[in-house]
């Protein structure tokens, strides 16, 4: 295989993993605690008992999408009811940073782990083009809620029609399935909000005025209570893959899709033109010059271009980071204490959205999005392996996995509609809350170490209600905080929920199915678009920290020049074709 041969030339010179191979029935490792009941519809989807009729099997697995460090066997009350359905443990290795490299080296050494997730489509050709995985379509009597479940049908349509090396079979299967929430944005600005009152609470007009903004902020917090610095802005680079990803993210604030097309593309959904990310007017060299500005000003925290996720989320839970670009990215700074004043203070990281962004809404997913689970060829318990990728794809195990079990999380109220019974449990996901008698562990580990599952959280259920509790009425209207009184009060015409606020002032851009349906580069293609990758990554992060205009100037040009002589027309002429066929195609499946 082509690709195959390139991988081991890219990596012939390092160091190979070492790996076992598909998993074996496992009896050195303790059986998680014995938990409470499980769901009749999760025992059945399991296959009449099995968890009695087989012994123990460990089956190993390597998660790309969850870049958590989780590694080793999965502990805690998602997996007791794993094992309570399947008698099954899942022994996971270790992701954390660079996931694509250790990917490329599994496939060297010619053996995958027995269930894989694969986080892009590029990815998920290299394997298939190892001729490493599995065809699920063979297999279709043993995973029927992937097969006979219509919420799944466009996605297993798609899959075989467009990413199955034209074989027609099923070796990757799309996860995130379903409708989207009108409320789940990703992209959102958030500030410090007590220092963003005391400040005056500047008005920010459009992405430049949050300088300003954080600017003030910073004179009226210039230090944390424990005396430790607080700066404007903080990123992290080791997320980064083609482009500096922290910076480039912003675009999404905008409508500007600059991950799903391709990370070297500007995809405007409101306009579904496509251009380079290099272009002289690209919203990339906007928020480079934005960054520039925070760093001249003093704003930018100095270790960004060299410290981790892990770096920051400690930072912004420390209040020592004024401006987020995550919806979720706010550390434990967004504890309902901050939030609700406990300690004299109504604080926390709050929605402030500048008046010309259109923020990006992810469509409806019925194809699923980039991600994939896929089952290795060489498995050894490949029975064991379906039964757990058909129980992923289970709408009711993924609802217990999202919400804990009924009568500890959750319950019917007298009305009949699902609520949160227990929200010290959820709103403290990462403490060890749940109760020994089910697994024990943090809320966040039902989902956590999957990062992503079979359905979308807003799928709803035969009750009515969506799948998560995220998006259940109780919730939506679940007494705010004092902080999201007050931001609501002040700066959502009085809208507790943003996104009532943001549609009714025409301020989301929904996206399409299309961002999900390009197909990879070739070899070729994808080697030049690795080098250009290496010089953006390079030349942004000197632009952010360069000594004034005319070098920052320099260095953009410079980016542009080596980019360009290393093919960028050619990646450039390749997506704007692929971005094409993709909205003529995406009719057929949306």
């Amino acid at each position: 295989m082509k690709k195959q041969k390139w991988i081991a030339l890219l990596l012939a010179s390092s160091m190979v993993l070492s790996m076992t191979g598909c998993g074996a029935n496992s009896a050195d490792t303790a059986a998680p605690a014995a938990s409470g009941e499980t769901t009749a519809a999760s025992s059945e989807a399991a296959g009449d008992d099995a968890s009695t009729e087989r012994e123990e099997v460990t089956l190993s697995a390597f998660i790309m999408q969850s870049v958590t460090g989780e590694s080793g066997i999965w502990t805690g009350w998602g997996a007791q009811k794993l094992y309570d359905d399947l008698k099954i443990k899942i022994d996971f290795d270790p992701t954390g940073n660079e996931v694509e490299t250790k990917l490329q080296q599994y496939l060297v050494a010619g053996q995958l782990p027995d269930i894989v997730g694969l986080k892009g489509l590029d990815q998920a050709q290299l394997a298939m083009d190892a001729d490493m995985l599995l065809p699920l379509d063979q297999y279709a009597d043993k995973l029927p809620n992937i097969f006979t479940n219509d919420l799944y049908t466009s996605a297993v349509a798609y899959s075989q029609d467009y990413t199955s090396n034209d074989t027609g079979s099923l070796f990757i299967m799309p996860t995130a399935i379903g409708p989207t929430a009108y409320n789940s944005l990703n992209w959102v600005p958030l500030l410090q909000w007590n220092a963003y009152k005391e400040a005056g609470m500047p008005e920010v007009n459009t992405l430049e005025d949050y300088l300003d903004a954080v600017e003030a902020m910073v004179e009226v917090k210039p230090t944390t209570e424990s005396g430790e610095k607080v700066y404007g802005f903080s990123l992290f680079s080791d997320w980064d893959n083609v482009s500096a990803l922290e910076i480039s993210t912003l675009s999404f604030m905008y409508g500007i899709d600059t991950e799903y097309v391709s990370p070297l593309m500007e995809t405007n959904i409101l306009t579904k033109k496509t251009s380079s990310l290099l272009a002289e007017d690209s919203f990339y060299k906007r928020a480079l010059k934005f960054y520039f500005d925070a760093n001249q000003r003093g704003l930018l925290d100095p270790d960004s271009m060299s410290q981790t996720y892990s770096d920051v989320d400690q930072k912004f839970s420390a209040g020592r980071v004024l401006f987020s670009w995550f919806s979720w990215m706010t550390g434990s700074y967004n504890s309902s204490d901050n939030q609700n004043g406990v300690n004299g203070t109504v604080d926390g990281m709050a929605n402030v959205v500048a008046k010309d962004m259109k923020l990006y809404n992810a469509p409806d997913q019925t194809i699923g999005r980039n991600w994939y689970l896929a089952i290795s060829k060489d498995c050894e318990n490949l029975d064991a392996a379906l039964e757990l990728l058909n129980w992923l794809y289970d709408p009711e195990v993924v609802q217990y996995l999202s919400n804990g079990p009924q009568g500890v999380t959750w319950d019917y109220n007298d009305s009949n509609e699902p609520e949160i019974i227990n929200w010290d449990i959820v709103d403290n996901k990462t403490e060890l809350l749940m109760p020994e008698d089910i697994g024990g562990g943090a809320f966040q580990d039902g989902a956590y170490a999957f990062n992503t599952y079979g359905p979308q959280a807003a799928t709803v259920m035969d009750d009515g209600y969506t799948l998560s509790y995220r998006y259940w009425p109780s919730t939506m209207t679940r007494n705010p905080t004092s902080m999201k009184s007050e931001v609501a009060e002040a700066l959502q015409d009085g809208n507790y929920v943003l996104a009532d606020y943001l549609y009714d002032n025409d301020m989301i851009a929904e996206s399409t199915q299309a961002v999900n349906m390009i197909t990879p580069a070739s070899d070729d293609l994808e080697i030049t678009v690795t080098q250009i990758g290496e010089i953006v990554k390079k030349y942004s992060w000197q632009m952010v920290y360069a000594k004034d205009e005319a070098e920052f100037e320099s260095l953009w040009s410079e980016m542009v020049s080596q980019a360009e002589g290393l093919g960028l027309e050619d990646v450039t002429a390749y997506y704007t074709s692929e971005w094409e066929k993709a909205l003529e195609i995406v009719a057929n499946y949306e």
